[in-house]
């Protein structure tokens, strides 16, 4: 309980205390637990001693460090890029270019025959294709065409040619061929980076679209030979009337057999079976 002092304090020359402290309350200057406790605990010295390093400890000119971000693990989100150049200069310059990415890992060859002997076992990823230092048999160029064709046709890989400002020509063949893109070296050599990295989007969508296509081939190989006829029927934009005088059955038949694919496909309009059709590559 506080006690109260009188007036008579004053009359006596003694100065007031406003607030007397508590009854049991230790006296002042008494180092005690808790946050009232004049200097720190000798535990609590010990504790902070035995904080990792990277807590920064406070400083006078910054009284509240905050502890550093952790870093994610530097294998979080690689990417591959392979480079293919026969001269050993131009290749070591192009492999420091794309080396100063984090998660971009580079693997570099001498020849195409020297990738595609581990091509099976490699991730997927961006191929560049240069021609400097190349020797003509290496850089043919209805072979170097095929090569492009293949990796767009693989689906794991997307080509990027790095050729000299002579070989327009090739460069417009390649793109053709199905190259991601082509670079006029050594004038577009700063934009390989990111010409790069719209490479390795376009295989991440083309990898997206072949399990689409996949998953749909796998849904119609589930139909009935009479539903593929209807459905058939309804990709060519025929009526049920039309498609069941195709078939020589009843338009109601052609209702049931519509109904019965659409349930098989999972979808539930026509423009929704449709999609399924067109990305399974029926026409």
């Amino acid at each position: 309980m506080v006690k109260a002092h009188s007036i008579s304090s004053v009359e006596r020359g003694v100065a007031p205390v406003l607030f007397a402290r508590p009854e049991g309350f230790p006296p002042a200057g008494t180092d005690r637990p808790g946050m009232f406790a004049s200097t720190p605990y000798p535990a609590t010295r010990q504790k902070r001693a035995e904080l990792p390093d990277y807590f920064p400890q406070s400083t006078p000119s910054s009284p509240r460090a905050l502890p550093m971000p952790i870093e994610a693990p530097p294998t979080a989100g690689l990417v591959h890029a392979y480079l293919i150049d026969a001269d050993d200069e131009s290749r070591a310059a192009l492999h420091k270019l794309l080396s100063g990415r984090a998660n971009m890992v580079v693997r570099a060859y001498r020849t195409r025959a020297a990738f595609l002997a581990s091509a099976d076992m490699l991730d997927d990823g961006c191929v560049i294709l240069s021609d400097e230092g190349a020797d003509k048999g290496d850089i043919e160029t209805g072979a170097l065409l095929d090569f492009i064709r293949h990796a767009r046709e693989s689906r794991r890989f997307a080509c990027v040619l790095l050729a000299s400002g002579q070989q327009l020509r090739l460069a417009i063949d390649a793109m053709k061929a199905g190259a991601g893109d082509c670079l006029l070296m050594p004038h577009a050599a700063e934009d390989l980076p990111c010409v790069v990295d719209d490479a390795l989007a376009m295989v991440s969508v083309a990898q997206a679209e072949s399990a689409a296509s996949a998953e749909a081939r796998h849904q119609i190989e589930r139909l009935t030979a009479r539903e593929r006829d209807v459905l058939h029927g309804l990709l060519h934009g025929k009526s049920n009337k039309m498609i069941a005088l195709d078939l020589g059955i009843s338009p109601r038949t052609v209702e049931i057999y519509r109904s019965h694919l659409m349930d098989k496909l999972g979808t539930h309009s026509l423009s929704e079976t449709l999609k399924v059709a067109f990305a399974a590559g029926m026409s």
